[in-house]
């Protein structure tokens, strides 16, 4: 059970929700929230014009609402921005969402009632699953993802059950729950929130951390592999000496993982290329750009976003920009490159695990095509060019009033389609090097013969090349995390 309260929220916390977990609010967060909401009564009851509370949205921000119609406009705000396009989004990345917009709702700047915030806990808590199509936000709010979501909450919109996709208000009858009525300001502060690019962004940095654990590991099976078919790798570049040298966190974290698992004794070349040599200040690249992203995720996960900002010690709603993700979108951006260095050496050590390998392959005694090599540097021109920034790619919307958006979301597309073609590459350099290993002089493969052993049994599977090395994918990331 995750227990919202005024405590810090950390991407550990949107992990486990999205994968399940149940959620609780305790008393002191729903002390806030009611504190929150009692600003936005106190607001209204003056009439002080507010935008989105009593004015239409975007280029209508001047435009007061008629006080009749303001339960209708609440609508009439999730329905047209309910605009989302393509595949919809895999459950647990709505339920990152969803967390993350009930994080927001818990800090106090939203000013939605306790009602709300408590419906989408239940939504969670009891695995409604909304329909979330993929794309829509530039970055400025993630509007059409959380739009999905509040269409169901008030029992329009779509959702799975079973498999099916069906009515919102389908969904929630066969969860036990009502559509609820949104009251003054919850339209906006629904939608309010980069809650996608936050919460996917979560998801994704966990499983890099796994990802830059493979990298490592990687590394040592192709040394390994070298070390048992020719000159040898060279141990040296990863003792604690070098890392001394140059204190980054995640050189030194890279280097004591191969270290753990090559060792540090071993027969050495006078000096090896650059992608062995430097894995550990590549792989810890990553991994110190990865600490900065997910600063970054969680500064936004604890703070006020909401646009206008309930602020509780003033009593006022104020207008501002904390919505504009930029920071986010920029160490997101950061990590997608990093990724391209870590794919693109891996590749060039498979291209010297493919040279040393050519004895062997005339004598038939490989299993895995030497064209595998081709589809790693393949994917390597691809995610070259998702390195490529997106973040400034932004445009002018609703008649120019919202003139700049951060494209935070699009950002965190792109990093995923980055994890997934990276994790390919290294899961190409590893059952190559471990073939190798197998075949080679070296019998005692010391730490590394336990993964060995596992790649290796992937090797006599009857499956085609590429199930081979989904299945590697799985092995690698399953024993790091």
């Amino acid at each position: 059970m995750t227990v919202l309260s005024r405590a810090r929220v950390g991407i550990e916390d949107v992990v486990a929700v999205a994968r399940g977990d149940k959620v609780a609010i305790a008393r002191a967060a729903e002390s806030t929230i009611l504190q929150s909401r009692s600003v936005v009564d106190r607001v209204i009851a003056e009439g002080t014009p507010v935008y989105g509370l009593n004015t239409e949205l975007g280029a209508g921000r001047n435009i007061l609402l008629d006080p009749a119609g303001i339960e209708a406009f609440q609508r009439r705000t999730i329905r047209n921005s309910d605009g989302g396009v393509g595949e919809p989004l895999p459950d647990e990345q709505v339920r990152a969402i969803l967390f993350t917009r009930l994080v927001g709702f818990t800090r106090g700047g939203s000013g939605v009632r306790l009602e709300l915030a408590e419906h989408y806990r239940e939504l969670l808590n009891r695995a409604v699953a909304p329909v979330v199509p993929r794309t829509g936000s530039v970055g400025a709010s993630d509007l059409t993802h959380l739009a999905a979501i509040a269409a169901v909450a008030i029992g329009s919109g779509t959702a799975f059950v079973d498999g099916s996709r069906v009515p919102g208000a389908e969904a929630l009858a066969a969860a036990g729950l009502e559509p609820i009525v949104l009251q003054a300001h919850e339209g906006l502060a629904a939608i309010s929130a980069n809650a996608y690019s936050v919460g996917v962004g979560a998801l994704l940095l966990h499983e890099l951390g796994a990802v830059a654990d493979a990298a490592d590991a990687a590394v040592a099976l192709s040394l390994r592999a070298l070390a048992g078919h020719s000159d040898g790798g060279n141990p040296s570049p990863f003792s604690q000496e070098i890392q001394a040298a140059h204190p980054s966190a995640g050189q030194s974290l890279s280097a004591a993982g191969i270290r753990s698992l090559f060792g540090e004794n071993e027969a050495a070349s006078v000096q090896d290329p650059v992608s062995f040599r430097a894995a550990p200040q590549v792989n810890g690249a990553l991994r110190d750009a990865l600490a900065r992203a997910e600063s970054s995720v969680e500064l936004e996960l604890n703070s006020r976003t909401d646009n206008p900002l309930v602020d509780i010690e003033s009593g006022r709603m104020i207008s501002g920009g904390n919505f504009q993700a930029v920071g986010l979108a920029l160490s997101l951006e950061t990590v997608r490159i990093a990724l391209g260095h870590v794919a693109a050496t891996s590749e060039r050590r498979l291209a010297r695990l493919s040279s040393v390998s050519v004895g062997l392959r005339r004598a038939g005694r490989l299993q895995m095509p030497g064209l595998s090599w081709y589809s790693a540097a393949a994917i390597v021109a691809e995610i070259r060019q998702l390195a490529n920034p997106i973040s400034l790619s932004g445009t002018s919307l609703s008649e120019e009033v919202e003139d700049h958006s951060s494209n935070a979301a699009a950002a965190v597309q792109l990093l995923e389609r980055s994890v997934a073609l990276t994790r390919t590459v290294l899961a190409i350099e590893a059952i190559t090097a471990a073939e190798l290993v197998t075949l080679g002089s070296i019998q005692d493969a010391g730490a590394l013969e336990p993964l060995v052993a596992e790649l290796a049994s992937v090797l006599s599977l009857p499956d085609s090349t590429a199930d081979r090395v989904a299945q590697v994918e799985r092995i690698l990331l399953g024993r790091v995390r």
